[in-house]
């Protein structure tokens, strides 16, 4: 019920309510993407800047505020991105076979390489999840290089998830997925990487009749009869459009969650914006989602009040392992003493 209103200089007149269940008290803010901000910023144009390879810097000046200003607000807009994508994806019985790869970045320096596994459909290229995995550094080095390397690896204590691990969860997901299709299994498309190879041989039984494995050389050339073509694309895409994954550019990431922040917006902006295809007009007009599966209506409602009406993690359907991990902050940054602050509301 209603009980009261005060007066914020930033929004003005403010509701404020009483639950009649716990007595507890809230305001209409509770509700608002901008919850305890300072100063209102518009959030479809840092999406736009964000989706089109600016940098951090870049909006950070466009707007006259803070470089972790923007990053606030990213990370407001990742947990909105993750919920909008599991209530959406929630929606599709799978119709087609899945394709998974990886692709190779860095964070804070080229000494911690990590690989963001990719789960895509495989005729939409709808983009299911991302999941990361901290490397160790190969390839050529000088001598200087490779003393450095061996100091900087006994610095970084943190949490090494594997590729093993991140392809397992991805598995996870694909058995999920299956479960909704009308067919009794699914194909998984991958390259030859041995990790992979591992997860599906580590599968039980049952487990392997409901998801058949085929492996294609990577080498093979990367055009639409490809069967790796969606993850082939998602690659370019991402590497085109995110700043933090330009080839040979000063841009790179600088902390492990943000990277995959920026990522799970990246996802929104592909799979429920961008359009399936530029060039055929049937094409031109629908989105990766609906391409899916996903009724164009209940798209528009969610992306409606994406950048204003703030999701609660306790109203948020059953997120992956990944998506959980961005929600929560949970990835490790090499070389990071302290954990990534998460927010007290965040938890809601």
């Amino acid at each position: 019920m209603r009980n009261g209103s005060y007066y914020s200089r930033l929004s003005g007149r403010i509701q404020r309510f009483q639950c009649l269940h716990c007595g507890s008290g809230f305001s209409s803010q509770t509700f608002s993407l901008d919850i305890f901000v300072k100063k209102k910023l518009p959030y479809r144009q840092i999406f736009s800047h964000l989706v089109t390879s600016s940098g951090i810097r870049d909006i950070a000046r466009l707007l006259k505020v803070s470089p972790n200003t923007v990053n606030n607000r990213i990370g407001r807009m990742a947990r909105q991105a993750v919920a909008v994508h599991s209530s959406l994806s929630a929606a599709i019985s799978l119709n087609e076979d899945l394709v998974a790869d990886g692709f190779e970045s860095f964070v804070c320096s080229q000494y911690f390489p990590n690989n963001i596994n990719l789960l895509a459909g495989k005729e939409s290229q709808f983009w299911f999840t991302s999941d990361y995995a901290h490397l160790r550094r190969k390839g050529r080095m000088t001598a200087y290089q490779k003393k450095k390397n061996r100091q900087v690896q006994a610095a970084f204590s943190g949490h090494r998830r594997s590729i093993y691990r991140s392809f397992q969860d991805l598995v996870r997901l694909g058995l999920e997925l299956q479960e909704t299709s009308r067919h009794s299994s699914v194909t998984l498309f991958t390259d030859e990487h041995p990790q992979y190879a591992r997860v599906m041989h580590d599968l039980t039984g049952d487990e392997r009749q409901r998801i058949q494995h085929l492996r294609i050389s990577s080498k093979l050339p990367r055009t639409v009869r490809n069967q790796l073509f969606s993850v082939n694309y998602l690659d370019r895409e991402i590497r085109k459009d995110n700043s933090d994954h330009t080839r040979e550019t000063v841009q790179f990431a600088r902390n492990a969650c943000n990277c995959m922040e920026r990522l799970a917006v990246y996802r929104l902006y592909h799979n429920y914006i961008k359009p399936y295809r530029i060039g055929k007009k049937e094409d031109s007009t629908i989105s990766h989602a609906e391409r899916a599966g996903i009724p164009a209506q209940r798209i528009a409602s969610e992306m409606r009040t994406v950048f204003t009406q703030r999701r609660f993690f306790s109203r948020t359907g059953r997120l992956s392992v990944s998506d959980r991990l961005i929600w929560l902050k949970g990835i490790s940054t090499p070389l990071k003493q302290v954990a990534d602050y998460l927010p007290a509301y965040a938890w809601a």
